[in-house]
């Protein structure tokens, strides 16, 4: 099982970047009076404005005892609490708390400043302990602050509100708190809190598992913070970058980082902010293999978290812990681990995120302890409260990510269902997962009509052509960045509160299927992957070799066949890896394939069988799940014919300046990558000749975005789309087919993911004729990608490639493909017949192995 460390809030912690107070330079200041508490208290709480709060606590000591001799009770309160921050860390977090809380009720606390200091300080020490309360605690913060007139402690607590509700799993209400926090900060001209929340959001992303895109934020807030010696040490962004460059796998900058955080302790005491280094730190060693160093640092990080009575760090230490053991033998051992971990989050009910992880590790050790019953039942548990989350998931990429950190619940769950010969509930459960986002587009999908483009939207536009313009490194950097923070504003299409309903049950994706289908749904994991075959009558399980094993193969095969190389041996070792156990393939000829992980990304059709490609002997195409597939079949059999048959499209169509190689592949986007794609101007309007009419085709200049986007898109039955491709791994919503510049700069050119869901469409077929169409980051949701986009925007079949393509040979297969479309095969039939015309002129896999029929097989015109 194979998980990653923490959750947005256990790094948020703002008593980790308080404490940690230490600067990057010297804190010069004007010379205090010693003897006038009240220029004392100000100058501390200039100093704990910026989290100096060790520098700022013999300040507030010095004056505390002033205001008693002067008898100002209030004051001397203030300035008490005032202290509690850089100490917090030697006392139990609980016993702190329940003091604060009566400190609220003596009658010196009646002074609204002294009451405002005593809530902030408790929210603080809340936001480690007790989400629900945090929230609570900020909200009166926020309410009294903007009573008192500040302002910019008000926008602070409103951000500390949105940390809580992501704790909560309010997701939606998060992102936007945190954002508004964030966005005032710079206005407001507020480096430190610019720092908090940038290395919060950054270090969203890293739950996320958007490890590149989280470092934008977070180099951002360390830069910052560097930039302006009165602030503490960024210690959530310090801490977030570690796990960042973990999962970037550069490894040895993570240890560094870590060494480097570790020697910033200004003393033993701070054990929560030397919890999370320490924890960070763990994991590194863990992808390293070296159990012992991962062992002592969870043991240490335990300590700490018990100490201080921190709930949240013993759920999340205990678990990591519960797995260290599990993976070296000791199950007793990491029984006594987890069962700690899961008691430790009775204490704060509230917060779900790691629950749903330390009940499927208690599931797969209660199995291999030989209680299968009390293991499925922990596993079903924990399925439950995935859901629970996934209600509050804002857009389709948060849940994304959100099942893709949850995906082992889902892969543990099966292999334990499978090995109980238990298929139907089998089935389920990877359909509860896969194929949902796609689901819930098709259920739900939400048309944005054409509308003035809002004040971001403008913005974004001209930063899309200024980078697109640019060739120079640093510019684009600069010119990214802006769109980075332009993008933050821009809100996605919500699937907040809608699911999917019930996914289909295994018996009707039987009754869906022919006598000669075969569905291949695959569960990529360690020690060993799984597939489960189904076909009309019957359904078996298959076990497969582990996850690194897989990828390792399938990276490798793919890079092969991308530098147009052939490689038969690997090949048909990828065969029997994947598809040489599975029976059924002998008997069925049309393979229907639900990858998983980076077999999304596998051409299965050039794997070899006994010297043979397999698209020599089979159809293939690929579904997000079983249930997208009934969806459109079910919508298939339902569809009245459209009026309008044949939209294409095909921007570059200048003469090139040779006639050697030319691919429809761009990296930038850059305007200099942008090359003529002579062919595609020829294949268009071929289509078009084949295809029954009226057509409609945009060449050259005319094909714009805007004018593409203004035709009745959802009244055609096939868009063709010959362009220039762009995919982006690291931010999938910005991937894009590029079109045509538009001469008046009114739209930058980009048909992106984004753009592409909220359209509405009714199209039979779509064709993405452009390089790359079908990558993009994977999980066990599925493949982000513009595949998925048009899916969900409401194609029932897209043809894409996984890789660059070759203008001339691309038309000369699209026109063939069409031709077998005209005649009314069914689209996965037609896409094979193509290409098993460039195999019999001994084509290479690079010419036609990229290309792949996502969604219904069976569609015809």
């Amino acid at each position: 099982m194979r998980v990653t460390r923490r959750q947005l809030a256990t790094s948020i912690s703002l008593i980790a970047i308080a404490v940690a107070g230490i600067c990057w330079a010297q804190f010069h200041t004007a010379r205090v009076d010693d003897r006038d508490p009240d220029s004392l208290l100000s100058q501390a709480d200039a100093l704990s404005w910026n989290d100096n709060w060790i520098k700022a606590e013999p300040l507030y000591h010095h004056a505390e005892l002033l205001f008693a001799q002067q008898h100002r009770a209030s004051k001397a309160l203030y300035a008490h609490v005032s202290q509690i921050p850089p100490n917090s860390e030697s006392s139990s977090l609980t016993a702190t708390i329940f003091q604060l809380t009566n400190d609220l009720a003596r009658p010196e606390a009646a002074d609204p400043e002294t009451r405002l200091r005593i809530l902030t300080i408790r929210g603080m020490l809340e936001t480690d302990y007790d989400a629900a309360s945090a929230r609570s605690t900020w909200t009166q913060v926020a309410e009294l602050a903007r009573r008192r007139g500040h302002l910019q402690l008000a926008l602070r607590a409103t951000g500390e509100q949105g940390i809580a509700a992501f704790i909560l799993g309010d997701t939606a209400t998060a992102k936007k708190d945190v954002l508004e926090a964030w966005t005032s900060a710079k206005v407001l001209h507020d480096p430190a809190a610019s720092v908090r929340y940038a290395s919060v959001y950054g270090d969203g992303l890293v739950e996320l598992r958007r490890y590149k895109e989280a470092l934008t934020p977070l180099d951002e807030a360390i830069k910052l913070a560097k930039a302006n010696p009165d602030l503490a040490y960024p210690s959530i962004a310090v801490n977030s970058k570690i796990d960042a460059l973990r999962g970037l796998r550069r490894y040895d900058e993570a240890l560094a980082l870590s060494a480097d955080a570790l020697a910033h302790l200004p003393n033993a005491s701070l054990k929560g902010h030397e919890f999370q280094i320490l924890m960070s730190r763990a994991e590194v060693y863990e992808d390293l293999n070296q159990w012992s160093q991962a062992v002592a640092d969870c043991n240490r990080s335990l300590a700490d978290a018990r100490l201080l009575s921190y709930w949240r760090g013993i759920t999340e230490a205990g678990g990591f812990l519960a797995l260290a053991h599990e993976h070296q033998g000791q199950l007793p051992d990491a029984l006594k681990a987890i069962d700690e971990a899961i008691d430790a989050n009775t204490h704060i009910p509230d917060e779900l995120y790691f629950v749903p992880r330390n009940l499927a590790i208690k599931a797969e050790i209660t199995q291999k302890l030989g209680n299968a019953k009390g293991s499925d039942e922990l596993y079903r548990k924990s399925a439950a409260l995935i859901d629970a989350m996934l209600a509050h998931a804002p857009t389709q990429n948060v849940q994304r990510y959100v099942l893709a950190q949850m995906g082992y619940v889902y892969s543990g769950f099966f292999a334990s269902l499978s090995a109980q010969k238990k298929y139907e509930d089998a089935f389920r459960v990877l359909e509860e997962v896969r194929g949902r986002v796609e689901a819930e587009g098709l259920q739900h999908h939400v048309t944005i009509p054409p509308h003035a483009p809002t004040p971001e939207e403008l913005r974004l536009t001209r930063l899309n052509l200024a980078l697109i313009d640019t060739d120079d490194p640093k510019q684009r950097a600069q010119i990214t960045d802006a769109i980075y923070h332009t993008e933050l504003n821009i809100d996605g299409s919500s699937l907040e509160g809608q699911t999917a309903t019930r996914p289909i049950t295994l018996a009707q994706l039987q009754h869906d299927l022919s006598d000669d289908d075969l569905v291949v749904e695959y569960v990529v994991a360690e020690p060993h992957s799984q597939a489960l075959a189904i076909t009309k009558t019957t359904v078996r399980p298959y076990t497969l070799p582990g996850q690194t094993t897989l990828e390792t193969d399938a990276d490798k095969y793919r890079h092969e066949l991308r530098a147009q190389g052939v490689d038969p041996t690997l090949g048909q070792k990828l065969f029997n890896e994947v598809l040489g156990p599975v029976r059924e393939l002998r008997e069925k000829s049309h393979l229907i394939l639900i990858p998983d992980g980076s077999l999304h990304l596998l051409p299965f059709s050039a794997l070899v069988d006994n010297g043979k490609y397999l698209l020599q002997t089979h159809e293939v195409s690929v579904t997000p799940s079983s249930t997208v597939l009934h969806i459109l079949k079910k919508r298939a059999s339902e569809d009245e014919d459209q009026s309008l048959p044949y939209v294409g499209v095909a921007a570059w169509t200048q003469t090139a300046d040779t006639r050697n190689f030319i691919t429809r592949a761009i990296s930038g986007p850059e305007r200099s990558e942008l090359t003529p794609l002579p062919d595609s101007k020829r294949e268009v309007q071929s289509i078009a000749t084949t295809l029954p009419k009226p057509s409609t085709i945009l060449l050259g200049d005319d094909a714009t975005k805007t004018h593409f986007e203004s035709l009745p898109l959802a009244r055609f039955n096939v868009l063709h789309l010959a362009l220039h491709g762009y995919t982006d791994i690291d931010y999938p919503d910005r991937s894009a087919l590029v079109f045509a510049p538009n001469p008046s700069r009114s739209d930058d050119g980009l048909l992106q993911v984004r753009d592409i869901r909220k359209m509405h469409l009714n199209a039979r077929l779509v064709t993405l004729s452009a390089c790359n169409t079908g990558v993009g980051p994977v999980g066990e949701a599925g493949v982000a990608n513009l595949v998925n986009a048009f899916i969900e925007a409401g194609a029932d079949s897209v043809v894409s490639t996984l890789w660059e393509l070759e203008d001339h040979s691309t038309s000369r297969m699209m026109t063939d493909f069409y031709r077998h479309v005209a005649m009314h095969e069914p689209e996965a039939e037609a896409l094979r017949d193509a290409q098993l015309a460039l195999i019999k002129d001994n084509a290479p896999p690079y010419y036609w192995a990229s290309f792949q029929l996502v969604g219904n097989p069976d569609t015809t015109l």
